[in-house]
């Protein structure tokens, strides 16, 4: 096709003043001052009580810089609604606890956290009130059979049964944490010095140990749509890595409406897909401010809540050694038990406290 000199003249000129019209533009870098960050609740149980202090860290990329600067000199007291007090010493870095053993969150009262830092700022948190919470009336299991290949084995479901009382308006939590049996290849037996076992299904020295785990989710319900009805809420999933008992501990927590709004919104933040449809990201303000300025609010909550706690066994009955070994085998790890698997017990022992415990048998 015959493009004359000057269409050609045309299309040459247009690419080169496109091209020329580019221009890198550096975006500045925010620098965004560093917030307190505060982590803390008191509850009906026995004390010591936490408290977290860190400040967040700097805005100095396209992203916010996760590293947290621990705060080890702030002086932290957690005050009650009659005027009683605990003050809240540095126990690691960046952690207070309580001091007073005599001063537990009662059902009722309001309490406050307040943290005087070096710089000269104190901050204070709303009243939090402590309200009841109903008790965990029983616990149900459910065994899961599916599996997810290299990330976890079949487990256990248990769910907590409850109440919710009439003509109130109830927001709850929940947290557990088990031990669960676990098999490694183990260790030569001592003192008889035997040759390392070679087949990891029948390794019996130093090859059984309990570990715990924990729940990190973060659970929490309204009774809006379940008002003085029935509650059953899924709170843990015990993994079955192999033959034994579980020993689950399940916390139920009373919280305030802003304490369980609060939660939503660290959800909301958690739980976020990358989607354009997803909201605009938000700082999870709390409920602690600057005493001197309002509008200085740090990241975090100090909740108050009263707690039902239930511990139950799982002791499972029907089990089968091939079929477990089929589902569990690619968890064994090599060497001890109790150096395999973190946070476990040593080889063979109970968790102590379960005396009381609800026993549950699965058949």
């Amino acid at each position: 096709m015959f493009i004359s000199p000057i269409k050609r003249y045309c299309v040459l000129f247009f690419a080169f003043f496109t091209w020329s019209c580019i221009k890198k533009i550096t975006a500045p870098i925010r620098n965004a001052a560093p917030l307190l960050v505060v982590e803390g609740a008191i509850t009906t149980q026995p004390n010591p009580y936490i408290i977290k202090l860190s400040y967040s860290g700097d805005f100095t990329t396209s992203r916010i810089d996760t590293s947290q600067s621990f705060i080890n000199d702030a002086i932290v007291v957690i005050q009650d609604s009659d005027g009683d007090s605990t003050l809240c010493e540095l126990a690691s870095p960046g952690t207070y606890q309580s001091s007073d053993t005599n001063f537990i969150g009662k059902i009722g009262h309001t309490y406050m956290l307040k943290i005087h830092l070096s710089d000269g700022k104190t901050y204070v948190s709303k009243p939090e009130i402590i309200f009841q919470v109903p008790p965990i009336d029983s616990i149900s299991i459910i065994y899961d059979s599916s599996t997810i290949s290299g990330v976890r084995p079949n487990q256990f479901i248990t769910s907590a049964n409850s109440h919710d009382p009439v003509n109130s308006e109830n927001f709850y939590r929940w947290t557990a944490s088990a031990y669960v049996p676990r098999k490694s290849w183990g260790e030569p037996c001592v003192p008889f010095n035997d040759p390392p076992c070679t087949d990891p299904y029948m390794c019996t020295c130093y090859a059984l140990c309990e570990q715990y785990i924990q729940d990190n989710r973060i659970n929490v319900l309204s009774d809006k749509l379940v008002s003085g009805r029935e509650i059953v809420q899924p709170v843990f999933f015990s993994p079955v890595y192999w033959f034994g008992k579980h020993f689950v501990d399940i916390k139920q927590y009373s919280l305030s409406k802003s304490a369980y709004y609060f939660w939503q919104q660290y959800l909301a933040q958690t739980e976020r897909t990358g989607s354009i449809l997803d909201p605009l990201p938000a700082p999870l303000l709390g409920n602690i401010f600057n005493a001197a300025d309002s509008n200085d609010i740090a990241l975090g909550l100090f909740s108050a809540s009263d707690v039902f706690e239930k511990k139950i066994i799982i002791i499972p009955y029907s089990f089968q050694q091939y079929w477990l070994e089929s589902t569990a085998g690619q968890y064994i790890e090599q060497g001890d038990c109790h150096s395999a698997y973190p946070n476990s017990l040593p080889d063979n022992s109970e968790p102590l406290g379960w005396d009381d415990a609800d026993i549950i048998g699965f058949h």
